[in-house]
């Protein structure tokens, strides 16, 4: 391939305006930009094209095909770059999501419009006091950048461990291990599932614990350490609403083959999560917290949740228009604070 090939794409790919490329098996190519729909590169890329242009991100000779035909890599800064080879599909397809320079806090996602600023100091106060968080929404939603914001706000002094497939988390903290899952790659090591990760870690005298995301059977083991006092667990979770996601995590905790009703699984989600964070990536691009709902307990075999803050959207003259609001309720969790000699505070809930 002309070292020329390789620059344009090494071009696009640097372009501080995309956030993610990708190269499809038909050789097209398409961008996204931060907060805009997808966009065609004038590109016309080979399959030799896309597997150098991998090669050049990751730093090694990958190979891919029948024996390999697919994979999720790390670039060298930080990017996470998944690859489909044939027979899974018509020529290489590879998708590459930037890593972030710089996530923002707590208090720029406030600013940018992202979260209300009474939304943004609850959630600041429940980590500051250990609640068991999940923050759930669709891809490409926020939910990493979130959780960053949100992990910035632990305390120096504590013990982190962030668990991850792929490395999308960087904590300002000095005492922070990252740990990372292994799937079987040409050399026939065996795999090192997140689940594996969340019993070994449990060893390791954790303050806090932080799963990136939330996709399998591990969901099981994670209830159980927030059940046996492994406070201040947060991770995200795919899923269209915050309702959904109580749903997708009863699915994934019975996938862990464990002989247990779907009521004792309900009652363990509900012992475990104090709150759960939904996000969504609304129609004019931007990405907003929807609505932060505490979970309360179980009414008729169903999880019961009260919505803190929810989302008034409407549309105006210029687009679409909203804040997040609180809707007048008060977290039962504050009972239990106080029974703890703690007085919570209340004025995130009178914001405007």
């Amino acid at each position: 391939m002309p070292e020329a090939e390789i620059e344009k794409l090494i071009e696009v790919f640097e372009d501080v305006g995309v956030v993610e490329l990708m190269l499809n098996g038909d050789g097209t190519a398409y961008v996204e930009r931060s907060g805009a729909r997808l966009e065609r590169v004038e590109l016309k890329t080979t399959p030799a094209d896309a597997l150098a242009f991998v090669r050049r991100l990751v730093g090694s000779d990958e190979e891919f095909g029948p024996r390999r035909p697919y994979a999720d890599l790390s670039a060298a800064d930080g990017s996470r770059v998944h690859v489909l080879a044939p027979p899974l599909a018509a020529g290489l397809t590879v998708t590459v999501r930037k890593r972030p320079g710089a996530r923002p806090g707590l208090v720029e996602l406030a600013k940018a419009g992202a979260l209300s600023r009474g939304c943004a100091e609850f959630l600041d106060f429940c980590v500051q006091n250990k609640m068991n968080l999940l923050i759930a929404g669709g891809t490409s939603s926020g939910k990493t950048t979130l959780l960053s914001a949100l992990c910035a706000r632990i305390p120096a002094y504590e013990r982190i461990l962030v668990l991850e497939d792929t490395p999308e988390l960087k904590l300002p903290q000095p005492h922070v291990l990252y740990l990372r899952t292994r799937l079987r790659d040409a050399a026939g090591l065996p795999d090192v599932t997140l689940r594996e990760l969340v019993v070994n870690t449990l060893r390791m005298r954790p303050d806090r614990v932080i799963v990136g995301e939330t996709r399998g059977p591990e969901a099981a083991d994670m209830l159980q350490a927030m059940n046996v006092g492994q406070d201040g667990l947060m991770s995200t979770l795919h899923a269209n609403s915050a309702r959904e996601a109580l749903m997708r995590l009863e699915t994934l905790v019975l996938q862990a083959g464990l002989d247990m009703p779907l009521k004792a699984v309900r009652q363990n989600i509900v012992s475990a999560i104090d709150f759960v964070v939904f996000l969504a990536k609304l129609a004019d691009g931007t990405r907003r917290v929807v609505q932060v709902s505490e979970i309360t307990g179980i009414e008729v075999d169903t999880v019961s949740m009260a919505d803190l803050f929810a989302l008034d959207l409407k549309r105006g003259p210029g687009g679409l228009e909203g804040k997040l609001r609180a809707t007048g309720a008060v977290p039962r969790l504050y009972d239990r604070l106080r029974r703890q000699g703690v007085e919570p505070p209340l004025q995130f809930f009178r914001e405007g």
